[in-house]
C-alpha cells in the first residue's frame, strides 16, 4: 500500500468516528490514540523526508526517558489535566485555545488520575526536541479498572532553554484545525508513526485496552456510551456559548456605536444651542420636517410667534418646534430685534429725521441682526440676513425710511432706523 492509499484509508476511518470521539477527546485510549496521531500527522503532509539528516533519529529504537526535566514536564501536565487546572496546563503546553480549555474543564471531571506513566522518546526535528510517546493507565472516577492508553507529545526547548509541549501537535488542536502546523514537523511525525516499534507497542496496548473493557462492564459502558454522549453534549453547549458570546459582543459593539452617535449628536445640539438666536413669525406659516417646501407638514405657527433658531439651510430656518428640530421659510420670520410689522405712517414718522444723517460710502457696524430686503418693503423677499457686529456700506438713504446698503457682494434695503440704533 503506497502513502497516498494509506492517507485515504486513515481519513476514511477518521470520518466515521470523528463526530463524538476524535474531534474532542484529548486521550483516545489504546488503538484510538494511534488514529488520532495519524490524523495529526497526515494533515498537511507532503513527503516523508525520511532520508534527510533532520529525521534520521526517528529510525532509532525508542529510548526510555532519563531526562528529569522532561519527566517533570509530562507528569505535571497529567496532574494538572486530571485536576482540570487549565492555568497550569497553559504554562506547560502552548498554544492552547479557548475551546480546548473548555474541553479540559469538562473532560477532567471524569478523570481520577493518570497512573504508571512511562515515557519513551526519539529525537525531534531540532536539537533538544523530542517525539514523545507515553504509555499510561487512565483511572476514571468510580470505575475500578484503569484503561491502558497511548498518548503523544511533541516537546521543544524555548528561548529560555526550558522544555515545553508544542501543543500545535496535540490531538485536540489538530482535530479542530485551530493552529497551522509546520510541514517539516508533520513530515517527521508521519515517519515516526510508521515505525515498527511504535506499531508493536500500539498492538500491546490495544490488547490490554480490550481486556480491560471485557473485564469491567462499567468501564465498557463509560467508553462506549457515557463519554461519547457527554462529549456530544459538551460540543453542543460550547457552540451555544460561543454563539451567545458573539451575539453579546455584537450587541455591545452596536450599543457603543449608538452611544458614540448620541454623544456626537449631543455635542452638535449643544453647539447649535450655544449659537442659537430668536426670531418672530411675521405671518402664519407652515412648519416642515425638512428644508424643503414639499416635505411633510408638521403643523403651523401663527404670526407673532417667537421661535428659537439654530441655523439656516437654504431658504429655511432650522428651529425648535415642540421639542423637535423643524424648518420654517425665512420669509415668514423676522430675526433679532427687528420690528418690521409697523405701519407705513409710523415708519415715515420715525425716519424723517434720520434719512439725511446717512451718506453714501458710510460704513456702519450693526448692533442687531437685521433682514436685508430686495425692495423698500418689509414684506419684500430677503436678499440676506446681516448679524450684529457685521458691517454694511451705505449706497443711498431714502426719505421713505429705508437705506440701500452693500453687504458683501449683495445689495439690498434695510430700515434706516435699524442702522442708527
Amino acid at each position: 500500500m503506497n502513502l497516498q492509499d494509506l492517507k485515504t484509508k486513515l481519513k476514511n476511518i477518521i470520518e466515521i468516528s470523528k463526530d463524538f470521539i476524535i474531534n474532542y477527546k484529548r486521550y483516545f485510549l489504546a488503538g484510538g490514540i494511534f488514529i488520532v496521531m495519524a490524523l495529526v500527522l497526515f494533515l498537511g503532509t507532503s513527503n516523508s523526508g525520511g532520508d534527510s539528516k533532520s529525521t534520521s533519529g526517528v529510525y532509532k529504537s525508542f529510548k526510555k526517558n532519563n531526562n528529569s526535566e522532561l519527566t517533570t514536564l509530562i507528569n505535571n501536565y497529567y496532574t494538572a489535566y486530571a485536576e482540570g487546572d487549565t492555568d497550569t496546563i497553559a504554562t506547560l503546553a502552548t498554544p492552547i485555545s479557548d475551546q480546548e480549555i473548555s474541553y479540559i474543564a469538562f473532560y477532567s471531571q471524569y478523570i481520577e488520575s493518570f497512573n504508571d506513566v512511562q515515557i519513551l522518546t526519539k529525537p525531534g526535528l531540532t536539537d533538544n526536541s523530542y517525539l514523545v510517546t507515553t504509555q499510561v493507565e487512565l483511572k476514571y472516577n468510580d470505575i475500578d479498572t484503569a484503561a491502558p492508553g497511548l498518548d503523544f507529545f511533541y516537546v521543544e526547548t524555548n528561548e529560555d532553554g526550558k522544555l515545553y509541549i508544542n501543543n500545535i501537535y496535540g490531538s485536540f488542536n489538530q482535530n479542530n484545525n485551530i493552529y497551522e502546523m509546520d510541514t517539516e514537523i508533520s513530515d517527521l511525525i508521519a515517519v515516526y508513526i510508521r515505525q515498527q516499534d511504535l506499531l508493536d507497542l500500539k498492538a500491546e496496548v490495544d490488547e490490554a485496552y480490550e481486556s480491560a473493557l471485557e473485564s469491567d462492564a462499567n468501564l465498557s459502558a463509560l467508553m462506549s456510551d457515557t463519554l461519547p454522549a457527554a462529549i456530544i453534549q459538551w460540543n453542543t453547549d460550547y457552540t451555544a456559548q460561543v454563539e451567545a458570546a458573539a451575539e453579546e459582543a455584537a450587541k455591545a459593539e452596536e450599543e457603543a456605536a449608538a452611544a458614540a452617535e448620541a454623544e456626537a449628536q449631543a455635542a452638535a445640539d449643544a453647539e447649535e444651542e450655544a449659537n442659537s438666536y430668536t426670531g418672530t413669525t411675521n405671518a402664519k406659516a407652515n412648519v416642515r420636517s425638512a428644508a424643503d417646501a414639499s416635505s411633510d407638514k408638521l403643523g403651523s405657527l401663527e404670526s407673532g410667534t417667537e421661535i428659537t433658531i439654530y441655523g439656516e439651510e437654504g431658504d429655511f430656518y432650522k428651529f425648535d418646534y415642540n421639542g423637535t428640530k423643524a424648518y420654517i421659510t425665512k420669509d415668514a420670520v423676522n430675526v433679532g430685534d427687528t420690528e418690521e410689522e409697523t405701519t407705513e405712517d409710523t415708519e415715515e414718522e420715525e425716519t424723517t429725521t434720520t434719512a439725511a444723517a446717512l451718506t453714501a460710502g458710510d460704513k456702519i457696524t450693526l448692533t442687531s441682526t437685521v433682514n436685508i430686503r430686495s425692495a423698500m418693503d418689509s414684506s419684500a423677499s430677503k436678499v440676506a440676513v446681516a448679524y450684529a457686529g457685521e458691517e454694511v456700506e451705505v449706497v443711498m438713504s431714502y426719505a421713505e425710511g429705508w437705506t440701500k446698503v452693500k453687504y458683501g457682494k449683495k445689495e439690498g434695503y434695510i430700515r434706516t432706523d435699524l442702522l442708527q440704533e
